[in-house]
This record gives C-alpha cells, sequence and structure tokens, in this order.
C-alpha cells in the first residue's frame, strides 16, 4: 500500500480556498460565543488548559484530607498529563468514486460536473471538520454544566476513555441546590424566582455579578409553569391572576427590571456519538442545571500544534477550519481516499471561578 496524492487534484491542492469560500455551510456550535480562539502551542496540558495555580492548590488540598481526600492521585496525574487530541478520519471506498466517474461521463456541462466534484470533495470535509468543532461544543457544554468533563465509553466509545472525569475545579461553593426540585410535578411548590435571587445574593455578597443564566428548554418549560413564576408576571404585567402564559421576552423584562440576570435557552444541544455505525443522540448541557455566568467570555480555547502542520507529508493536501487541520490523500493498495481532521484543542474556563451551577432537579 502506498500513500498518494488526492484524486481531486488541483482541487485537494486548493483546499483552504474550497473552505473559505463555504464556511458558512458548516454546522453552528455554541462555544464561540462564549470562549475565543487561544494562540497555538507546540504541546497542550491540563496544566496550561485548567491554570497549573489551580492544580496545585487543589493537590495541596487532597494531600490534607487522607484518608477519604477531595481528589485521588490518580486524577491528579490526569491533571497533570497531555490534553488527547481530538481525531476523525472517513474513507471514499473505489464504489462511490466508481459511481461518480459514471456521472462525469454523462452529457452534462462541464459547470455541472465541476460542481458535482466539488459537492464529493467538500462532503467529506465539512463532516470531519463539524465533527471536530462537536466534539469541542460537547466538552465546553459539559464542563459548564458540570463542571466537569467525562471522556467515556458512553461519549467516546471507539477511543480513549478516561478513567475518572477531568475536573474544571468548579468550588463547591459555586454550586447551589433549588428549594425545591424544578421538575416537581407539583408546580405550586416549585421557586424559581426565589432560588435565582439566593444564587445572586450569595455571588453579590463575594462581588461577582452575573449577565445571564443558561438552561435547556426542558428547565425553562419547567420554570414557567410555576406559579412562582406566574404569580410574578402577573403582577409586573398588571394582568388579571393566573391569566398570563410567561414568555422568554416577558420573563426576562421581568428579571431585568429586578436586577437579575437573563434566561438564555441553551441551542445545539444534541450532539450525535457514533458507535459500531450508529449514531446515538447526546446531550451535553444537561437538564438538571441552570448556569449563571458573568459578562464576556468565559475563557479561550486552548490549542496545539499538530504534527503535521510541523512537518507536513509530502503527499498530503492540508487546510484549515476553525484551528482544525484537515487533510486529504490516497491510497493504492486497496484504492481508497481519505479525509481526516485533527484539533489539539481543550476549553479553558478562566471565568470558573465566577460561574454557579444551580442544580434545580435533584
Amino acid at each position: 500500500m502506498a500513500t498518494i496524492k488526492s484524486i481531486f487534484g488541483v482541487y485537494a491542492e486548493r483546499l483552504q480556498l474550497v473552505i473559505d469560500r463555504s464556511l458558512d455551510t458548516f454546522a453552528p456550535v455554541n462555544f464561540t460565543s462564549f470562549m475565543d480562539w487561544g494562540t497555538p502551542s507546540p504541546n497542550l496540558t491540563f496544566e496550561s488548559a485548567i491554570g497549573r495555580s489551580r492544580i496545585e492548590a487543589a493537590a495541596s488540598i487532597a494531600d490534607r484530607s487522607s484518608p477519604a481526600p477531595l481528589r485521588s492521585r490518580q486524577a491528579l496525574d490526569k491533571l497533570s498529563g497531555q490534553v488527547p487530541a481530538i481525531k476523525e478520519k472517513i474513507a471514499m471506498d473505489e464504489t462511490s468514486f466508481r459511481n461518480y466517474l459514471t456521472v462525469q461521463q454523462m452529457q452534462v456541462s462541464d459547470e455541472v460536473k465541476k460542481k458535482q466534484l466539488l459537492d464529493l470533495l467538500f462532503g467529506d470535509v465539512q463532516l470531519v471538520g463539524n465533527s471536530a468543532m462537536k466534539r469541542l461544543d460537547f466538552m465546553f457544554m459539559q464542563g459548564l454544566s458540570t463542571g466537569k468533563i467525562s471522556i467515556s465509553v458512553t461519549n467516546n466509545p471507539d477511543a480513549l476513555v478516561a478513567s475518572s472525569d477531568i475536573d474544571l475545579l468548579l468550588s463547591d461553593s459555586n454550586r447551589q441546590n433549588s428549594s425545591v426540585t424544578w421538575d416537581a410535578a407539583d408546580k405550586t411548590t416549585t421557586k424559581p424566582i426565589t432560588d435565582i435571587a439566593a444564587v445572586v445574593e450569595d455571588a453579590a455578597n463575594r462581588g461577582i455579578v452575573f449577565d445571564k443564566i443558561l438552561m435547556t428548554r426542558v428547565t425553562w418549560l419547567n420554570f414557567i409553569k410555576s406559579k412562582e413564576v406566574i404569580d410574578s408576571l402577573n403582577g409586573f404585567q398588571r394582568v388579571a391572576k393566573g391569566t398570563i402564559t410567561p414568555t422568554l421576552a416577558q420573563v426576562n423584562d421581568f428579571l431585568a427590571s429586578n436586577l437579575y440576570p437573563t434566561i438564555q435557552i441553551v441551542s445545539q444541544n444534541k450532539i450525535g456519538i457514533e458507535k459500531d455505525g450508529k449514531i446515538n443522540i447526546q446531550q451535553p448541557f444537561i437538564d438538571a442545571s441552570a448556569v449563571f455566568i458573568p459578562a464576556g467570555k468565559l475563557g479561550e480555547i486552548k490549542l496545539a500544534m499538530a504534527i503535521e502542520e510541523m512537518k507536513p507529508v509530502p503527499q498530503l493536501s492540508y487546510a484549515k477550519y476553525n484551528n482544525a487541520l484537515i487533510s486529504k490523500w490516497a491510497n493504492n493498495d486497496p484504492w481508497m481516499e481519505f479525509t481526516a481532521v485533527e484539533l489539539n484543542a481543550f476549553p479553558s474556563f478562566d471565568a470558573i471561578d465566577q460561574i454557579y451551577i444551580l442544580t434545580v432537579n435533584h
């Protein structure tokens, strides 16, 4: 088997131009609204992503809490290691290419043939580019809603599995529980406004000011069914008791008027995870959490350069999409065209000390 240049020839060599002209066709993600891209470095470790001072502080606490340490040595070792790469590779086999050649030989215009060629080329590029961003988005959304990132057999079934969660070191004091679970059947007992007020007051005493409360649609629907919310909106809107059905705009108007952070519903919260050729939908931002965040960016995406950026393979064609390195090449025996992606990245929650997680379903 020999590695040869991509079958797409000059179009593969101009892959960066193809990507740059089609940026709006890639799938949207959440993390770009909350984090900037960092500057790529030769290496990426958990010390750089989570913060050496935070890890060392956690280590000293763990050492003093024997025989029931807050963090095991294994977890500390994990926080001292290198961040694993995000990778994916897909193949176009001989049959798919023969079908393409058959259509190319039909009596259609050159413009149609060119479009078909570019669609075939870009389809695989778009697929691997989206997959890398969705994996990073999965880690961001999971970390934001739980304070931890899990790399498990459930969400990463065909690759690395971590023996324990990666703790982002959210302080226990930044975790609160609602007075009554918001998903309780009896909505006359739930107190979402009271719970929000308690979190805001606790944070204010520590000099923390929130801008948004992030929650899923499921949590939002439980929120607006609460009698406390409906009664508060009735009074605020000056309408007859019990007649209003709260909307997001009305609720946020009420919250802002009372100097509370406004609510933002989390979008793009269903991500497909493939196992044995089947895609299972998972939800990284959990329904149990309402997350209070400050204004501005929450941190940055820490990056490390792929080795092929520093040492390209001569037969491969390369391009970048959002700091992910995409490559294309072919093999001759068996014949196959490959498209691959590598992204060495990890979300760094620099504002973790100003983030609160309110557990609303417990």
